[in-house]
């Protein structure tokens, strides 16, 4: 009797763990395809925003390098350089070379995916450009 039980108590356990992990993917892949999302709006609105600035070729050729060095250093796990590119964007943001509803629309978008990804790692702030975006 007591066997029986604890076979009926594992197959319990193993279907409620394997019906938690199909949830956890499907969350995870609506996560994902929210992060795209973002991202391409956000994409969407520096182009926007670059076309209608007054932003000199030299800014516009550092914010896409900062850009790039961002990306790099997130994939390779630096992240004192992640920081000193989010640093360097925001400074470029700042500079007053994009008109205000951009800089405005282009900031929302960076919120956005700052906050999606905090609310996907539960609120840890693992990114440096969210600490970079608070000072």
């Amino acid at each position: 009797m007591t066997a029986r039980r604890f076979v009926a108590f594992v197959m319990a356990a193993l279907l409620g763990a394997g019906m938690n992990a199909s949830l956890s993917a499907r969350v995870f892949a609506q996560e994902q395809q929210q992060m795209k999302d973002d991202l391409g709006q956000l994409e969407k609105d520096v182009h926007t925003g670059f076309d209608r600035s007054s932003m000199t070729e030299q800014q516009k050729a550092q914010f896409r390098d900062d850009l790039k060095e961002l990306r790099r250093a997130r994939k390779n796990h630096e992240p004192m350089a992640a920081l000193r590119a989010a640093r360097s964007l925001r400074s470029v943001l700042d500079s007053g070379g994009l008109k205000p509803e951009d800089q405005q629309k282009i900031k929302h978008d960076l919120q956005q995916i700052r906050e999606a990804r905090e609310d996907r790692l539960g609120g840890a702030m693992v990114f440096p450009d969210a600490v970079a975006a608070r000072s």
